[in-house]
């Protein structure tokens, strides 16, 4: 039981508190591009959750062993790296040969895999000293985080197009990028974080 509110309180904590793509920029490229189809919002949350989910599940179990944790942050980001980029190879395998998918579909899954995003929780969850449940909340909490952030840059997006009272300079992307700033300065104020060193 104490796992399974671990787990809820982590991923809360991470889409609300620490939501990586408002607070810290992480995955904001593909959250915008994301927001522009809200039909595959879901989709690229799934791929971006279960990504999250398994890198951190294994990277966890590693962190546990007393030489990966001696290794250089360089050490670590090549080993990150390399188990994010085979559990990709595998997953689009598996997908190509047993499901014929698409390669279109597996471009998407690639753009998903990775993503900056995804590759930040394994080092946040070292960081913060994650257990076991915490790593896969924090997993989950990061693609629930996604989508929370696509769908308030889309909402956004659809009323600036709408706004006629914007100056004609401003409108489209220089409009939506004040706007995401302005998101992203609140999200900031939820993590305590100065602006400032």
């Amino acid at each position: 039981m104490k796992m399974i509110s671990d787990l809820l309180i982590t991923a809360l904590f991470t889409v609300f508190i620490q939501n990586l793509v408002l607070s810290s920029g992480l995955g904001m490229s593909e959250a915008i591009r994301v927001s522009t189809k809200p039909g595959s919002f879901g989709k690229f949350a799934v791929m971006i959750s279960g990504f999250s989910v398994v890198t951190s599940v294994i990277c966890s179990l590693l962190n546990l062993t007393g030489n990966f944790s001696a290794l250089p942050f360089a050490g670590k980001a090549a080993v990150y790296g390399g188990i994010l980029a085979a559990v990709y190879i595998i997953i689009a395998l598996l997908l190509k040969l047993i499901f014929r998918t698409s390669d279109k579909e597996l471009g998407t899954l690639g753009i998903a895999a990775l993503n900056t995003l995804v590759f930040a929780v394994p080092f946040i969850n070292e960081s913060a000293a994650y257990s076991f449940a915490d790593a896969i909340g924090s997993g989950i909490g990061a693609g629930i985080a996604f989508v929370l952030a696509a769908a308030l840059i889309s909402k956004g997006s659809a009323a600036l197009q709408n706004n006629e009272n914007i100056p004609e300079a401003f409108r489209g992307t220089p409009a939506l990028l004040i706007y995401v700033g302005l998101l992203s300065l609140a999200f900031a104020g939820f993590t305590d974080s100065t602006l400032f060193a």
